[in-house]
Order: C-alpha cells, then structure tokens, then sequence
C-alpha cells in the first residue's frame, strides 16, 4: 500500500481535480485508473511526477471528449 500512497501524494500535489480513481489489488501489483482534469501542463507535470517513480511499470494518457450534448425532442 505505500505504493499506492506515493501516488495519491503526487496527485494530491498538482493542480488537477480527480473525477474518479479505480484501485484494484492483482496479485502482487495494484492497477490504479484515474480520470483527472485541469490544465494541460499541470497534468503533463502529474505524468511525468508519476512516470519517475520506481514502481510505476506503465502509465498512459487519453482524451477524453471535452463536451457531450444531448438533444431531446418533446413529444406533441
């Protein structure tokens, strides 16, 4: 588990907020899922905090959809 708190640490640390994080335990390794938003220089500095620790094997990045909109007709 400290493995884990080194991480929410770095996270704590930058200027993002965290939608949601996933941490799940396998074997001898915790996968952690993390969905964060803000500017995109503070979450390149979060990666590349994330990406010097000795025990993260793999770390990646998606984009995500800035906006999603939904019309609905009303019915007569």
């Amino acid at each position: 588990m400290d493995y884990v708190g080194r991480v929410v640490s770095i996270v704590r640390r930058a200027k993002v907020f965290v939608r949601h994080m996933e941490i799940e335990a396998r074997d001898s390794t915790y996968h952690i899922v993390m969905d964060v938003e803000g500017p995109a220089d503070e979450i390149g500095w979060l990666i590349a905090k994330l990406d010097k620790l000795p025990e993260v094997l793999e770390i990646g990045r998606t984009q995500a959809a800035p906006a999603i909109a939904v019309a609905v007709r009303e019915g007569r």
